[in-house]
C-alpha cells in the first residue's frame, strides 16, 4: 500500500475538546498519519472539559506512530511551508477567533499559517465552527471561508438518528469532518437514515 499524505488537526481554544478527541481516534483507526497543531488556549479548554493534560493525550496517541506534534508558536515547521506534501486540514473545534483570523488572511501562528497554506495550495480545509448564538461578525466570516472553498462542519446533533448520549453526537459529528474531508465513507445512506420515520 502506498504511503499516505498526512492530515493537519489543528486544535482551537473553543468549547468541544471531545470532537477533537473523536476525529483523532478516527483517523487513528482509519491508519492515517496525522500532523498536530494545538493552541495555548485549546491546552487550557483541554484539560478543562477532558480532565487531562494535553501532552497526556498526545503520549497516549503516539503510541500509534501516527502521530506529529507541532509547536503552534514554530512557524518553521515542516508543515508551514506549501511545498510540504498534506492531504488537507481539519480545525476542530475552531473558535470565532480563528474564524476571523482565516476569513481575514491572518497567520501569526502555525495552525492559522497551515490554514493559510491549505488554501492557497488548493488542499481541502475542514472548519468544525463553535459558538452560539452567532453574531452577524461571525456569519459574515464563515460565509468569506466558504466563498473561498472552505468546507463548514457546525457540530448539529443528527436528531433524525434519535442520539440517546453525547458521545453519539460527538461520534457523528466527526465522521461528517471526515466526509467532509473526503477521507471517510462511512456515512452511506443506510447509516445516516436508519431508523428514521417519515411522515
Amino acid at each position: 500500500m502506498s504511503k499516505r499524505l498526512p492530515v493537519v488537526v489543528g486544535v482551537s481554544g473553543a468549547s468541544g475538546a471531545a470532537l477533537a478527541k473523536r476525529v483523532i481516534e478516527r483517523l487513528i483507526a482509519l491508519e492515517h498519519p496525522i500532523e498536530l497543531i494545538a493552541t495555548s488556549s485549546a491546552r487550557i479548554v483541554w484539560r478543562q472539559e477532558q480532565g487531562e493534560a494535553w501532552a497526556e493525550a498526545v503520549t497516549a496517541w503516539q503510541a500509534s506512530g501516527l502521530i506529529t506534534e507541532h509547536n503552534p508558536n514554530n512557524q518553521a515547521a515542516t508543515i508551514a511551508s506549501g511545498s510540504y506534501p498534506v492531504y488537507g486540514m481539519l480545525i476542530v473545534p475552531c473558535s470565532m477567533g480563528t474564524v476571523a483570523a482565516l476569513a481575514a488572511g491572518l497567520a501569526n501562528n502555525l495552525l492559522l499559517r497551515v490554514a493559510d497554506v491549505t488554501q492557497k495550495e488548493g488542499r481541502r480545509l475542514v472548519v468544525v465552527p463553535r459558538e452560539t448564538p452567532l453574531s452577524s461578525v461571525h456569519l459574515e466570516n464563515m460565509l468569506r471561508l466558504s466563498q473561498r472553498g472552505v468546507r463548514l462542519v457546525p457540530p448539529m446533533p443528527n436528531f433524525y438518528a434519535r442520539p440517546t448520549t453525547v458521545a453519539e453526537v460527538v461520534d457523528f459529528v466527526a465522521a461528517r469532518a471526515l466526509v467532509a474531508l473526503g477521507l471517510s465513507p462511512e456515512l452511506d445512506s443506510d447509516q445516516q437514515w436508519a431508523g428514521l420515520e417519515l411522515e
